[in-house]
């Protein structure tokens, strides 16, 4: 369980790449499960890391091989989808009090609520079959309610997208509440790397990572972090799933 971010436009020629990558990344997984079972050993139920080798019992070096290559091709992957970000729960709730602290992101007058189906005369299902057809092939629109589904969607974006207060820059913490494809502005991104940096300059290198150290256990993760919002700023923005 976490939050899956996603740039709102794709780079160009991303795709291509990320399938190349999953492609060698599905061929790793395939070696390493055509091993025998036994070759991964038994888990030490006392070890803190299961990720680790070591927390495995009898986990042999062939397995281990395997193993190594599908981790390496699990972190390209990672590294060849920049549109992509993610952090667990744990993890969103600490980047949101960390971006808090740092006047990142800021805590709005409460938000608007989705508009409602059957404010347009539509059904849920209808508002459903409009956004993925392909999974509700059966449902029909006449040209008045593609219309209405049409205007219904173009409200839940403005929801989605709603800044709040226009004079307070950052992004509104109540985008990173919920898997409800929030969309993060452009402008949001820049506010918060803008924001980040001025706290570097204002506290220097050394300070600013201790706290994020601090507050985060990860700072290269955090790094990565203000990379992805510099580049979301670039593709209008990002989704909060």
């Amino acid at each position: 369980m976490g939050y899956d971010l996603h740039y709102e436009i794709r780079p160009p020629g991303e795709a291509e790449v990320v399938a190349e990558a999953e492609a060698r990344l599905k061929a790793a997984l395939r070696e390493r499960d055509a091993l025998p079972p036994e070759e991964a050993g038994r888990l030490r139920p006392d070890h803190p890391d299961p990720i680790s080798h070591d927390a495995y019992e009898g986990r042999t070096a062939r397995y281990r091989a395997a193993q190594d290559r599908v981790n390496a091709a699990l972190a390209a992957l990672y590294e060849t989808e920049r549109s992509y970000f993610r952090l667990n729960v744990s993890g969103m709730a600490g980047y949101r009090e960390v971006m808090a602290a740092l006047g990142m992101a800021f805590e709005d007058d409460p938000r608007p609520d989705p508009p409602r189906p059957e404010e347009f005369g539509l059904t849920h299902e209808q508002v459903w079959a409009f956004e993925d057809p392909e999974d509700f092939p059966d449902v029909a629109f006449t040209e008045e309610q593609k219309a209405k589904a049409a205007e219904h969607r173009a409200a839940v974006e403005r929801v989605l997208a709603w800044h709040g207060r226009t004079d307070i820059p950052g992004i509104p913490l109540h985008k990173f509440s919920s898997n409800s494809g929030w969309l993060v502005l452009p402008d949001e991104c820049r506010a918060a790397v803008k924001a980040w940096e001025e706290y570097v300059a204002d506290k220097g290198e050394e300070t600013a990572m201790t706290f994020i150290a601090e507050h985060t256990g990860d700072p290269d993760h955090w790094l990565a972090w203000i990379d992805y919002l510099r580049g979301a700023a670039e593709y209008g923005g990002f989704r909060v799933w």
